[in-house]
């Protein structure tokens, strides 16, 4: 009893303070290495390809972003990292042309799909079938 006396006695103490805060810190810091296993960066390069696919050049999107030219680009498809503005603001140009609100993750590409461009021509299949038919026939009667 007589510890725990002691100890708020001493709590007006810089150095007792400096303790505290100390712990209260390291317990932050070991929930934020926690919560950053499991975080995974924007893959950029993903997101270039996706573009890529609805006819953005790199000179394009380096036009549109703040960035000094197609080169910066190319860097980051090839696994450079954006300064977080430039990073925002592209993954904000990608959301608008995909259409998507959550944008893919480095090690996500096997984890969920979506559709760019025309890749969901073909989902029908009876489409297809009658695209098929056409062309077998205009085979067929020369």
């Amino acid at each position: 009893m007589g510890m725990t006396v002691d100890l708020l006695a001493s709590a007006d103490s810089p150095r007792a303070r400096a303790r505290f805060i100390n712990q209260r810190t390291k317990k932050k810091v070991k929930e934020f290495l926690v919560k950053r296993r499991g975080y995974k960066r924007p893959d950029f390069n993903r997101m270039i390809l996706d573009l890529g696919r609805l006819g953005w050049t790199h000179e394009k999107i380096a036009d549109v972003l703040p960035v000094s030219g197609a080169s910066t680009v190319s860097e980051w498809s090839r696994g450079g990292i954006p300064n977080y503005d430039n990073g925002d603001a592209f993954i904000l140009l990608w959301q608008i042309e995909v259409g998507l609100d959550r944008y893919p993750r480095e090690g996500e590409w096997a984890t969920y799909k979506y559709k760019i461009g025309q890749l969901d021509m073909f989902d029908d299949w009876d489409e297809l079938d009658a695209v098929i038919e056409q062309l077998d026939e205009g085979i067929k009667s020369p």
